[in-house]
């Protein structure tokens, strides 16, 4: 259990408080703050007792109840330095550490000392922080578990479903389990955005390896297509090389020089050939025109007139015998010249049959040398097919083995891209898993699980003291709580109601009882004990005089009971007639307050 006792507050220009301070102790009893205000003797509001409250307040959390600006807080006739004190003690595990607050404004700063030794921290935010965690207060419980202002601060029933909840959240200590679901759901986000992220990144990975593997596959399955067709035409290339040396053991290759000599000797018998028949030709010609000749010159010979034809004068027998004796002679050399003539023809002619013949011989060793050649060709073009085959043959083996490799230029990329999915899968993997067991933890500091479980445990204890409270007060009414923190009121007439269904005293029976149930809660399953309870203007309103009488006794049973000091605020001189301890007199005066020493009339 932690115990925070308020010791002292001191408080000076702030609100209505001027230049000499204001000075409050609480100790044990019930305390009631009262006043007069004698700038208007006919009224006793304003005079500045809720300053004592709101001082409290301010000291601890920086702020007023009635969240005023802070350039409204100090005194705007002193116009001096705002300055609050608070003294308390804190009793824990610990053991008893005294600490003392104080904050000023114009400037705003805030001090905090424990044992007198400056504990503040660098800033006003964490000095803030620090304080609350020191006092184990939160706003919500400080205006319903400590201070109850009527008139500036709503009603617990009065609060939106979300305020109540939380608060009773807080009186049973079960903050801790929000503020761990908010963690948690700021942690779950965070890292769901994170394996968002990895799982974009995953798959974009993914769909790169498949798009390498794709490639690789390709590369792969176009070295198969080409190995095919190398193998394809690595067969057709043996067979045409099997065919081919074939084909060559079967060529002799012929000698073109003999046939060549032969041709250029027949060509030289040619050309004799021919001179012979030139020569041949023109003998016979030559003998023909002679002949010719002769003939004529025979056929001219003699006559048959009287007068040679020649030379005219008369014929004579010498002269016939003559011309007889001379075609003789003619004829004789015209017979032989003839046989000359057939003798040479029968040469020519057989000049003409040797050319015949040659010329022959020349074509048929022109035609051998033809095929000659063209075997020696054909055998040269095949072996250069041959060469060109095994050429072929060889870089054939070179693509082979080329296309035989298992490597790829892919297979590095696709490993490393391999590598990088896993690490990246692994990665979503132990977001997936550490997810999974946020949901859990999730759940079970959710509604659904552990506060569920606690607030069955406790919802009794609340109602019971509810209900206790609301009977001490009279209450003609009942309120229970379910384990959603949703409130049920019933009335007398056994019909349920809303709370602003109710009369304002009604509703302040209720305030109270929740008030009173919230502390003793805080006190019993929250492990925070305080010693101060204020309640602004208790009985000013609503209560009738039974009213304010049953909550006098209420008021002092918890004093007597917890060590409590009971502050109450009223304007109503016959509240001074239940305190046990203190009467605070405050006057206000040219508006400013000040505390002045009670005196009974």
């Amino acid at each position: 259990m932690k115990q925070v006792n308020f010791k002292r507050v001191a408080i000076q220009h702030f609100l209505s408080v001027g230049e000499e301070p204001v000075e409050v102790s609480f100790e044990k009893g019930l305390h009631v703050i009262t006043g007069a205000n004698k700038d208007k003797p006919d009224r006793r509001n304003a005079i500045g007792k809720s300053t004592i409250a709101d001082s409290i307040y301010f000291a601890i959390f920086g702020d007023t109840l009635r969240e005023l600006k802070k350039d409204l807080i100090p005194n705007n006739i002193t116009g001096g330095k705002t300055h609050v004190e608070l003294d308390f003690e804190v009793i824990d595990t610990k053991g008893t550490r005294n600490f003392k607050i104080v904050r000023h404004l114009n400037p705003s700063k805030v001090f905090l000392f424990e044992d007198g030794v400056d504990v503040t921290r660098d800033s006003i935010g964490n000095t803030n922080k620090f304080i609350t965690d020191v006092t184990s207060a939160t706003p919500s419980i400080f205006q319903n578990c400590v201070i109850m202002t009527v008139n500036n601060a709503v009603p617990f029933m009065a609060k939106s479903k979300i305020e109540k909840r939380k608060f009773i959240e807080d009186i049973f200590g079960m903050e801790v389990f929000s503020q761990m679901l908010s963690q948690l759901r700021v942690e779950y986000n965070e890292l769901k955005r994170e394996q968002d992220i990895e799982v974009a990144k995953m798959q974009e990975v993914d769909h790169n390896l498949k798009s390498y593997k794709s490639q690789q596959d390709a590369v792969i399955k176009r070295r198969l297509e080409k190995k095919k067709l190398y193998l394809e035409r690595q067969k057709n290339n043996t067979e045409e090389l099997e065919r081919l040396e074939a084909r060559l053991e079967e060529f002799v290759e012929g000698d073109t020089s003999k046939v060549e000599t032969r041709i250029e000797e027949l060509k030289n018998k040619l050309i004799t050939c021919d001179e012979k028949i030139n020569e041949y030709t023109g003998n016979v010609s030559e003998k023909k025109a002679e002949l010719t000749h002769n003939k004529t010159s025979y056929n001219k010979i003699g006559t048959d007139e009287d007068n040679c034809p020649v030379c005219l004068r008369p014929m004579e027998d010498h002269d016939v015998e003559y011309m007889e004796k001379e075609k003789i002679t003619l004829k004789e050399k015209m017979i032989a010249m003839a046989e000359n003539i057939k003798v040479v023809g029968a040469a020519l002619d057989n000049a003409k049959e040797v050319k015949t013949k040659v010329q022959a011989a020349i074509n048929n060793q022109t035609h051998k040398l033809s095929e000659v050649k063209i075997a020696n060709q054909e055998r040269k073009g095949i072996k250069q097919r041959v060469d060109q085959l095994l050429a072929w043959d060889e870089e054939l083996k070179i693509d082979l083995k080329h296309v035989e490799e298992v490597n790829t230029d892919f297979d590095i990329t696709i490993a490393e891209t391999g590598k990088r999915l896993k690490d990246i899968e692994e990665k979503v993997a132990g977001f997936r898993k550490h997810l999974a067991k946020l949901d859990i933890v999730k759940l079970v500091v959710s509604e659904e699980g552990v506060k569920s479980y606690i607030v069955t445990r406790l919802l009794e204890l609340l109602n019971s003291k509810l209900m206790g409270y609301l009977k001490k007060l009279d209450s003609n009414s009942y309120c229970i709580f379910n384990e959603f923190f949703e409130e049920e009121i019933v009335n007398e007439k056994n019909k349920i109601c809303s709370y602003f269904n109710f009369s304002g005293a009604e509703r302040k029976s209720i305030d109270l009882a929740c008030l009173f149930t919230f502390s003793d809660l805080r006190r019993l399953q929250g492990g925070v004990k305080y010693n101060l309870a204020i309640y602004d203007e208790l009985f000013d309103s609503s209560f009738d005089d039974k009213g304010i009488e049953l909550v006098t006794q209420i008021l002092q049973d918890r004093t007597e009971e917890l060590d409590e000091c009971s502050i109450v605020i009223s304007h109503r001189k016959e509240s001074i007639k239940a305190a046990t301890g203190d009467v605070i007199f405050l006057e206000k005066e040219n508006g400013i307050t000040k505390r002045v020493a009670y005196t009974e009339v």
